[in-house]
């Protein structure tokens, strides 16, 4: 019998939209759109934050001033409610995608298990 976990994986991509955690996600970013001075604040946040990140990916370094940008940028939305509620529904999302990783590579683990060192949690 040949298994193309492929299916499975588009199979778990439809449900994921499906689940409370899409669903407040999307939510949370449809609210955020609708704050017209948060959401264009947190594009320009992402804008340069990709900016930087491409740079370290040449084996360059932002600027101090790109860093300080970043970071008063991150500091004001940050305080803004809608951007809140984004980061909040994006954490809920990510330990939901870390728990499904973890389920899923279980098997490897197992087979790893008997060379690989038990943790001993008294100690």
């Amino acid at each position: 019998m040949v298994i193309n976990i492929y299916d499975t994986a588009n199979d778990m991509s439809r449900q994921l939209v499906e689940t409370q955690e899409y669903q407040g996600l999307k939510k949370a970013l449809d609210e955020l759109k609708a704050d017209s001075e948060a959401f264009a604040s947190f594009k320009k946040f992402q804008q340069m934050q990709a900016e930087a990140q491409q740079k370290q990916m040449k084996g360059q370094q932002p600027s101090e001033d790109e860093i300080k940008a970043i970071q008063t940028l991150a500091k004001e939305i940050s305080g803004k409610q809608a951007v809140q509620n984004l980061m909040n529904q994006e954490r809920q999302i990510d330990q939901m995608l870390q728990q499904l990783n973890k389920t899923i590579t279980s098997p490897i683990q197992d087979l790893y298990s008997e060379i690989m060192p038990q943790s001993n949690e008294n100690n």
